[in-house]
């Protein structure tokens, strides 16, 4: 089975909503597919987004390889919510060795990305820009599914982080043209931004079986 850490910022006035909605859409997934979990994910609520619980809840997972994913706001160096930076470059990088790391957050391709890489992370998929999400209209759900894309087919095909991150493109792409023949040019440039922005790094060729705890 495979070790889950999954953290969500469900305390932001703006974009709360969007992602605990995030998480529980992967949630979903991990019960579809329990036999690679067998119930074994740790979730961390937004009001337990600090650094001190990270200190504590992360060093149990991280002697083994684990997943930990993240949507909340983020910047270059860090992941945050509210004021707090929970994960950041400079203070808490070292926990997430042995980690697949994924998140939604804005930036944190930019610097952080590489700096858990360094670290001993095994890999990291996120965005090294800023990018919007849609959470007033009916296209909330293209936002959603285009954030999770890349976990959800690294963990329900058998294919490497790389190929994941691809396929994640890929239907991004598959989302702007939709909206480009709907004449919603807007919505399709920012998915274009974002697309763009999604980077992979560290072992592209980790497959969901390296991540295995017997």
């Amino acid at each position: 089975m495979i070790n889950f850490v999954v953290a969500y910022d469900n305390i932001d006035t703006k974009l709360g909503m969007y992602f605990e909605e995030c998480k529980n859409q992967l949630l979903g997934l991990l019960e579809e597919h329990n036999e690679l979990v067998n119930g074994n994910v740790c979730e961390i609520a937004g009001r337990q987004c600090n650094n001190a619980y990270i200190d504590i809840m992360i060093p149990k997972y991280n002697t083994n390889p684990f997943v930990f994913i993240a949507y909340s706001h983020g910047n270059e160096k860090a992941l945050c919510c509210n004021a707090n930076f929970y994960v950041d470059k400079n203070v808490n990088a070292r926990h997430f060795v042995n980690s697949l790391f994924y998140t939604t957050a804005c930036s944190a391709g930019k610097e952080l990305g590489s700096y858990l890489v360094d670290s001993g992370c095994l890999a990291f998929v996120g965005y090294k820009n800023d990018i919007n999400v849609y959470i007033k209209t009916d296209k909330k759900d293209i936002s959603k599914n285009c954030d999770n894309a890349g976990i959800v087919a690294f963990l329900s095909e058998n294919i490497t982080i790389l190929e994941a991150c691809k396929k994640m493109k890929t239907y991004y792409t598959q989302q702007i043209d939709k909206l480009e023949n709907m004449k919603d040019m807007i919505f399709a440039g920012e998915l274009v931004e974002a697309r763009d922005a999604l980077i992979c790094l560290g072992n592209e060729n980790l497959k969901k079986e390296d991540l295995f705890v017997t």
